[in-house]
């Protein structure tokens, strides 16, 4: 009993000087102490060796950089992705153009009567046939028959369109109806009267066979016309006649007889016009009286105060025009008195107070069609024009004092609050058988291609986008494919390749050729046709990156497929899982929760690794337009936007630079951090 207390004693002893001394005498830990186990532990041991590893350090730190820039960034930058930015610059613009009017145009005089579209399309064309024929008048007709007169006026660049208005005053019959013939059945039905002899329908066969289609029989005139085969009609010509008011006037009848029976004739100072009946003759139509109902002129309204412009209604228009078409020097409208001027060369409209329009067929307008320009300016335009076209010039200069503007593209005014004038070089160009005019304007343009500065420290695209801004939404873009992409293949090839590696047999085998199918597919090319399709679909850009995402996760999961095959099929025969299956675990919770963690390490590296090649594929696709498309921003889309020449490119080396440094950076440190993943979880690989 005293020797147990002793011992008892002395290991007590012993166990107070290992709490005081945790060691040996130096304080050094020993290699049978308890406490090593625990610093030795595997999670701690891999961190050890990961973070001694200087590469895979910096991958972590540029990776982390990346991810603040791209995720945190654009939280503290003030600009996004689809802020355009605009300057102030002078620009050689299209400010004007002119023409010189020769097509007229039609002015109503009453709405009521307005002629149809059917005969103002012809205005023109009838138009330049009186001027050829030197002709005063000239009649057309719309498709219900309805007649119209268009006359000259006193002034050249004036017609009037009047309703005409006509009574029936007899019919001519110009042929007489014989009989329908029918070749195929060779049967005749007749109008009236008595059949006619054989050989009179032997000379109409004869006539539709040599196309003639006139005969004579009996010292009578025939035609035949074609109704609808094979049915023709026969007609005789030789009599006419006229059934009406001018039936017993001989000379009359014997006019109509003369006359042109798609136009108009005259006789004993009437009109006569003619319309088609249906007897096969014509109704000869006596004009009654005309409503004048439209203008047509080739005249335009100047406002010598541009504020005057929404006065000029096709009602005043048409007083005015129709002033200076009857000849007269004043004219009345909305009960107030207006003169015109012809005295000075142009057509002038007075209000009693002043100058108030001037009538012209040189159009000067601003291109959007608003008339706002001065008449001094037309003035020097119209001598510009006539010293051009005198010199058959293509282009000629003229200076003028333009408005000046500010750098900020505001009007610059003097102490007195006018507008001040520069002198300005415009430049009146031919365009075919019109005119415009050139000249250097202060504008707002989009900034494009901004060089660095501190406004934008990377510049601006040729969009106006911030280059720096679309670098950090770009980051978004490009990492989220990394890990969305590398993910998808993750969770498919753990599946496809634990059932493979688990179950063996029939299944490892038909598994194994789907993957072997998967090594075999042609990625780029079908990358290529399906960037093709969504380009046709027009499809929204953010579904296009799900679906480019969603097909390169599909094309790429055999290679982690294979890599759990390989590592299970090893694993399965372990006594653990051989103890797991011993205690009646179900087949999914042997794989899923002993199998696949033990997988972890290795699919932690390629997961890793894989995450820059997914990215460098991104890059690519969209570089070569077959990605995310334009305006959402990716370092591939960013690159595409100034990879159009070898001189583009070196012009704008500020924006390929850095986003080309940014995947580099990105892919490395994700490759050096694979490289460390893998050297800590297997360090005899690296010996």
């Amino acid at each position: 009993m005293a020797a147990y207390n002793k011992l008892n004693e002395v290991l007590k002893a012993k166990e107070k000087l290992e709490k005081e001394n945790l060691g040996n005498s130096d304080g050094s830990m020993r290699l049978d102490d308890t406490q090593r186990v625990k610093v030795l532990s595997p999670g701690r041991l891999v961190f050890k060796r990961f973070i001694r590893n200087r590469l895979a350090i910096v991958g972590t730190v540029v990776l982390i950089a990346m991810f603040l820039f791209s995720f945190l960034g654009p939280l503290f930058y003030p600009y996004g992705q689809r802020d355009r930015f605009y300057k102030y610059g002078y620009l050689n613009i299209d400010y004007a153009y002119v023409e010189q009017r020769s097509e007229f145009s039609m002015l109503p005089l009453d709405e009521e009567l307005k002629a149809d579209s059917s005969v103002t399309n012809f205005v023109n064309a009838k138009i330049k046939e009186m001027l050829a024929a030197d002709a005063s008048s000239s009649y057309l007709s719309d498709k219900e028959g309805n007649i119209y007169c268009l006359s000259a006026t006193e002034n050249e660049k004036v017609y009037t369109l009047a309703a005409v208005e006509t009574e029936l005053d007899g019919n001519y019959v110009q042929r007489e109806f014989i009989a329908d013939f029918t070749f195929v059945a060779n049967q005749i039905t007749y109008s009236q009267g008595a059949e006619l002899p054989e050989e009179f329908w032997n000379l109409v066969k004869a006539a539709v066979s040599d196309k003639s289609m006139v005969f004579t029989f009996e010292g009578s005139e025939y035609a035949v016309e074609l109704v609808k085969k094979p049915s023709y009609a026969v007609y005789c010509t030789s009599n006419d006649s006229y059934v009406g008011t001018g039936a017993s006037d001989s000379a009359f009848v014997e006019a109509v007889r003369a006359a042109d029976k798609t136009g108009v004739f005259v006789y004993g100072g009437r009109t006569y016009h003619f319309d088609p009946a249906e007897n096969g003759g014509v109704d000869v139509l006596l004009e009654v009286g005309t409503t004048p109902c439209e203008l047509a002129t080739t005249f335009v309204f100047d406002a010598y105060d541009p504020v005057d412009v929404p006065l000029f209604t096709d009602e005043f228009k048409v007083s005015a025009i129709g002033a200076v078409a009857a000849g007269s020097d004043s004219f009345e409208y909305g009960g107030k008195s207006y003169t015109v001027n012809t005295g000075d060369g142009h057509i002038t409209v007075s209000d009693g107070e002043g100058d108030f329009a001037r009538l012209s067929t040189l159009v000067v307008r601003r291109e959007t069609g608003e008339d706002t320009l001065s008449i001094d300016f037309k003035d020097a335009v119209a001598a510009t024009l006539a010293e051009l076209q005198e010199n058959n010039l293509a282009k000629l200069e003229f200076n003028y004092m333009m408005p000046e503007m500010n750098d900020s593209g505001d009007l610059v005014y003097d102490e007195n609050g006018n507008v001040q004038s520069i002198e300005t070089e415009i430049t009146l160009v031919r365009k075919n058988q019109s005119y415009e005019l050139w000249c250097e304007q202060m504008k707002q343009l989009i900034d494009i291609y901004a060089s660095p500065s501190l406004a934008h420290p990377l510049g601006t695209d040729g969009d106006g986008y911030d280059i720096l801004a679309r670098a950090m939404y770009g980051g978004q873009v490009s990492l989220m494919v990394g890990f969305v992409v590398v993910i998808l293949e993750t969770i498919l090839g753990v599946i496809m390749g634990g059932i493979a590696g688990y179950f063996g047999g029939w299944i490892d085998s038909i598994i194994m050729r789907i993957v072997d199918i998967f090594y075999c597919i042609p990625s780029t090319p079908i990358l290529i046709i399906i960037g093709a399709f969504l380009d046709d679909l027009q499809m929204n850009e953010y579904v296009r990156l799900i679906w480019m995402m969603a097909v390169l996760g599909f094309l790429g999961w055999a290679g982690v497929a294979r890599l759990v095959r390989g590592q299970i099929l090893s694993l399965r025969e372990q006594e653990f899982m051989m103890a797991a299956e011993a205690t009646g675990l179900k087949v999914r919770r042997r794989i899923y929760r002993h199998l696949v963690p033990n997988v972890m390490p290795q699919l932690i590296v390629t997961a890793t690794m894989g995450l820059g090649s997914v990215i460098l594929i991104e890059s690519t696709l969209s570089f070569l337009g077959l990605g995310v498309k334009h305006p959402l921003a990716t370092w591939g889309t960013m690159i595409n936007s100034v990879a159009t020449s070898t001189e583009t490119m070196t012009r704008y080396a500020y924006i390929w630079i850095p986003v080309g440094m940014l995947i580099c950076l990105t892919v490395i440190a994700f490759n050096f951090v694979g490289d460390g993943l893998r050297d800590a979880f297997d360090p005899k690989m690296k010996r």
